[in-house]
């Protein structure tokens, strides 16, 4: 019998190890998370089926709320759309608050939705893509 309770708290112990970090995220509107990253950098994930805009929604809420960023304050795409770092989820978008080492967006079309690296948006335009008509809730 102790073999099997020690056994089963060794599995519980290297479980919840495994899925800590994950478990460390800031619950935003619309279902998105946000996960931290070192420094200014952070994981934004979305509902399922969510688009573009809810990304960066979360982004601007995630920056605001969670880092003391002002309202004119510019976020960037530290990394496009692709598999998290933190979260293990299938999409995810990193943002930053320091542009350093980042490229600049080059170009006169702008495409919020492509999150190439660079792209920025300051905290308040983020936030202006939380309507939720335009995130298709309604």
């Amino acid at each position: 019998m102790k073999r099997i309770l020690s056994s089963l708290v060794l599995c519980a112990a290297v479980v919840s190890a495994c899925t800590g970090e994950a478990n460390n995220y800031k619950t935003l509107k619309f279902g998105a998370k946000g996960y931290p990253h070192e420094g200014t950098v952070f994981e934004i994930t979305t509902e399922i089926g969510s688009g573009g805009f809810a990304y960066w929604c979360a982004g601007a809420e995630y920056a605001r709320r969670f880092l003391g960023a002002g309202w004119t304050t510019r976020f960037y795409v530290a990394r496009g759309l692709g598999p998290g770092e933190i979260s293990g989820r299938r999409s995810s978008v990193l943002f930053t608050l320091d542009p350093a080492g980042l490229p600049t967006q080059s170009g006169v079309i702008r495409r919020p939705n492509a999150f190439n690296v660079g792209a920025s948006m300051s905290v308040q335009g983020g936030d202006s893509n939380c309507d939720p008509f335009l995130l298709g809730f309604f």
